[in-house]
C-alpha cells in the first residue's frame, strides 16, 4: 500500500506527527505559530515536512495548505487544539477567552479537505467543560463533524502503549468508512495486574527502565549536547529503543539549585515530608524569601519513584518533579525519555522561558515563546500516537480493500464561506 498522509494543526514540538512518522505516514505538513516549537519542528521533520508558522485563526486559505500538502486531500488529519479557556463542570472562565473557539478552526480545516479519518487529542477535563451557555463542549464538538463522519471519543491512559507515564487523554476520532474503536493496550499498569487477560500485555515501563542509562549529572552539570558517556550503556529495551543508533545524547543539562534546595531535595529523597524539616530548608513564599510558605500541598517537590511510572509530565515540569536518584529536577531530555521521544529528537529554544505575564509587564511580549520544557510537557507522546497511527492505517487500508473507494466531490471551497474566523461560543 502506498504511503498515507497526514497532516498535523496545533503541531506543537511534533509529538502527534512523530508518532505517525513512526508508524510509515508521509507527514505532509505542520502547522504551529509558536517560534521554538516550529524550530524544533524544522530541526527534527528536515525537508520532508512542510512546517507552516502561522496562527490557525489567520491561516485561511485552502489552496495554500493544498499546495503545502502536496495534494488535496490527506488521508488523516492530527491536532490538539486548547480548550483551557472553558470551565471543567461550569460556564467558560472567560467567554471572549480565544482558546474557546480553536476546536472550531479545526473542524473547518477537516470540513476543507475531508480527509478519510482525523483525529483530535485533548484533556480528560474536555469530557466536562463547558461554554458560557452551559453546553458541553464535546457534545459541540462531536457535532461539528457529525454529518460526514462517523465520530467516537476514546479515553486512553499513554502507559499502556510503552509510555513510561500515566498520562490519561481524550481524542475525538471520525472517519468516513464507520466507526473505529480505540488501539488495543500493548501494556498493563498495577491496578490491573490481577486481570486474567494480561498474558499477551507486557508491563508497564518504570521510571528507572527509561532513565537509568542517561547519565548521571548533578544540578548545574550537563549541556544541550554531549556524549553519553563511556560508562553509560543502554540497560533496558525501552533504552535501546530511545538510543537507537544516536551518538549524541541532546538536551541534558541539568538546572542550577541553591544549596539549600539540594538538601531539601535530598531529604525527601530520603523520606523526609517538607513540614518536617530544619526551618533553613523549608519552602519560602513565591514573593517573599523570608516568609515560610503555609501550603499544605507543594506541587513542586514531588519525588519520582524509580519503581513506579511516572506522572502526567505537565507543561511546567522542570520545577515539579524531583529526580529519582540526584537531587535535582528533571532535565528536557528525561523528561522527553518519560514522553517517549527518541533520543535523536533534539529541542530549540531556550530550556525555561519567563511566565508570559512577567513578559508583558516588562514589555517583551515579542520573546513569548515555548520553552523546550512547555514543548515536551505539552506534546501528545510519540509511542501513543504510534499505536494510534497503525490503528487508523489498518482501519483505512481494510476499509479500501474492501470496496473501491468512491471518488469525493470536488476539493474546491469557497474560503470565504469555510474558513472565516468563527465567531465566540
Amino acid at each position: 500500500m502506498a504511503k498515507l498522509s497526514v497532516v498535523d494543526f496545533f503541531a506543537g514540538a511534533g509529538g502527534f506527527s512523530e508518532g505517525f512518522r513512526m508508524a510509515g505516514y508521509d507527514v505532509r505538513a505542520c502547522l504551529e505559530h509558536d517560534k521554538w516549537a516550529a524550530d524544533t519542528l524544522r530541526h527534527n521533520h528536515g525537508k520532508s515536512t512542510r512546517v507552516i508558522q502561522e496562527d490557525i485563526r489567520e491561516f485561511k486559505v485552502a489552496n495554500t495548505m493544498r499546495s503545502a500538502t502536496g495534494t488535496t486531500q490527506p488521508d488523516v488529519i492530527i491536532g490538539g487544539p486548547p480548550c483551557q479557556g472553558f470551565s471543567n463542570a461550569g460556564p467558560a472562565k472567560d467567554p471572549n477567552d480565544p482558546r474557546n473557539t480553536l476546536f472550531l478552526n479545526f473542524a473547518s480545516w477537516v470540513n476543507a479537505l475531508q480527509p478519510d479519518v482525523f483525529v483530535m487529542e485533548n484533556v480528560s477535563g474536555i469530557l466536562t467543560r463547558k461554554n458560557a451557555q452551559g453546553e458541553k463542549v464535546i457534545d459541540i464538538i462531536k457535532a461539528q463533524f457529525q454529518e460526514k463522519y462517523h465520530v467516537q471519543v476514546w479515553k486512553l491512559n499513554a502507559a499502556n502503549f510503552g509510555v513510561p507515564q500515566m498520562r490519561h487523554r481524550v481524542f475525538i476520532v471520525g472517519s468516513l468508512y464507520g466507526p473505529l474503536g480505540p488501539p488495543k493496550q500493548q501494556h498493563f499498569t498495577v491496578a490491573r495486574q490481577n486481570e486474567l487477560d494480561l498474558e499477551p500485555l507486557k508491563p508497564a515501563i518504570t521510571v528507572w527502565q527509561a532513565l537509568s542509562d542517561l547519565p548521571q549529572i548533578q544540578a548545574g552539570e550537563g549541556s544541550e549536547r554531549q556524549s553519553y558517556g563511556r560508562l553509560s550503556q543502554p540497560l533496558t529495551e525501552y533504552q535501546q529503543w530511545a538510543r537507537g543508533d544516536n551518538k549524541v545524547l541532546y538536551n541534558h543539562a541539568a538546572m542550577h539549585h541553591h544549596p539549600r534546595v539540594v538538601e531539601r531535595f535530598r531529604q525527601i529523597q530520603a523520606g523526609t515530608k517538607i513540614e518536617d524539616m530544619d526551618e533553613l530548608y523549608r519552602v519560602r513564599e513565591r514573593s517573599n524569601s523570608v516568609q515560610l510558605s503555609e501550603a499544605a500541598y507543594h506541587s513542586n517537590h514531588r519525588h519520582l519513584r524509580p519503581d513506579m511510572i511516572s506522572h502526567t509530565i505537565p507543561a511546567s515540569f522542570y520545577s515539579t518533579f524531583i529526580h529519582p536518584m540526584q537531587p535535582r529536577n528533571l532535565t528536557a531530555r528525561e523528561a522527553a525519555r518519560l514522553q517517549s521521544f527518541p533520543d535523536s529528537y533534539c529541542f530549540q529554544g531556550k530550556r525555561t522561558q519567563v511566565s508570559s505575564k512577567l513578559l508583558a509587564r516588562r514589555g517583551r511580549e515579542a520573546e513569548d515563546y515555548l520553552s523546550q520544557y512547555n514543548q515536551i510537557g505539552n506534546a501528545v507522546p510519540p509511542l501513543m500516537a504510534k499505536a494510534i497511527a497503525e490503528h487508523v492505517q489498518a482501519h483505512i487500508n481494510a476499509a479500501r480493500n474492501r470496496t473501491k473507494k468512491t471518488i469525493k466531490p470536488s476539493k474546491v471551497v469557497a474560503d470565504a464561506a469555510i474558513l472565516q474566523p468563527v465567531g465566540m461560543l
